[in-house]
């Protein structure tokens, strides 16, 4: 048995120095990583500025994604579209509750299009339903727990978030302020 543990430590010795060599050797591509992922982000920020347009939503992520708090710039940015609706609606409401107060498809403050056709109503609902989306599966868990977000995941929900702004902003309001 002996001669068997002496194997066993044996070849974990082996793969240890196998490791060990083997990331002493990245050194210079992990430098040579730094560097790219340094460009990538650099890259992405970029992208930010040319991306993210609405002055609003800018406003209230620019300073986070560029310091690179990327779930903060999430949060924020659903904030900022419950701020657009409430302000164009008038509602006091958040949530699932702003939501389907303001967008529902049957009695809508704010109405997305005509509102004329069963496509209208379908459209309105998908809003409504988007809207309650992003508060949910986005706002919500970045508010109640630590979460990492990567550059590109961001960009990609704060665009989103900036779509359901712009419709937001364009749509027709039905009837007055609660």
């Amino acid at each position: 048995m002996v001669d068997e543990d002496a194997l066993r430590a044996a070849a974990l010795a082996q793969r240890l120095a196998a490791e060990l060599a083997e990331y002493s050797r990245g050194d210079v591509s992990a430098a040579e990583g730094s560097q790219a992922a340094s460009a990538d982000v650099a890259s992405i920020k970029t992208s930010f500025d040319e991306r993210i347009v609405d002055g609003d939503l800018r406003s209230a992520t620019r300073s986070r994604f560029h310091t690179e708090h990327y779930a903060d710039a999430v949060e924020a940015g659903v904030k900022c579209l419950c701020d657009v609706i409430r302000s164009r609606s008038g509602s006091v409401e958040d949530g699932d509750a702003l939501m389907t107060s303001t967008f529902s498809p049957k009695a809508p403050v704010l109405r997305i299009n005509a509102g004329r056709s069963k496509n209208d109503e379908s459209e309105q609902r998908g809003h409504m339903m988007l809207c309650q989306g992003v508060v949910g599966s986005w706002r919500n868990p970045r508010a109640h727990s630590l979460i990492e977000d990567s550059p590109e995941r961001t960009l990609m929900m704060l665009e989103m978030i900036q779509s359901l702004i712009e419709t937001t902003k364009s749509s027709t309001r039905t009837r007055k302020r609660k």
